[in-house]
């Protein structure tokens, strides 16, 4: 199964990371920098899967996901938190703010585009 996947992500090197697992998986990857070019860019190419820092210039990825969670064409679109955050309450806190899911950095090179991928398809299995 080939996904289209937007990476919100400001960290050059986390953002280089996450296409290079991504694509060599064999998903067609959209990159931004910023909470705001990814919400453009969602709008423009409605990916299967939008995974977003929370840390970030411009809009921050909660602003973003409430903004996001706002546009009816998006809604059936999973959005995952990717995230240095792994304190107690964290997850939770993320879930609340509109995200599907949360994964945390560092991530796992062997293991990443897999759990994209099963979370992709866990999503698309609820009902709505």
């Amino acid at each position: 199964m080939t996904l289209t996947i937007l990476i919100i992500e400001d960290n050059a090197a986390n953002l280089e990371l996450m296409r290079y697992l991504l694509a060599a998986a064999g998903h067609t990857v959209l990159t931004a920098g910023d909470g705001q070019a990814g919400l453009d860019l969602a709008l423009e190419a409605v990916p299967d899967v939008i995974l977003c820092d929370l840390q970030m210039p411009v809009m921050d990825g909660y602003t973003f996901a409430a903004r996001f969670r706002e546009v009816a064409a998006l809604a059936a679109t999973p959005l995952i938190a990717v995230t240095a955050s792994a304190m107690q309450g964290d997850r939770q806190r993320v879930l609340a703010a509109g995200f599907d899911g949360y994964l945390t950095k560092p991530l796992e090179p062997e293991t990443f585009g897999a759990e994209v991928l099963a979370f992709y398809v866990q999503q698309r299995a609820r009902p709505p």
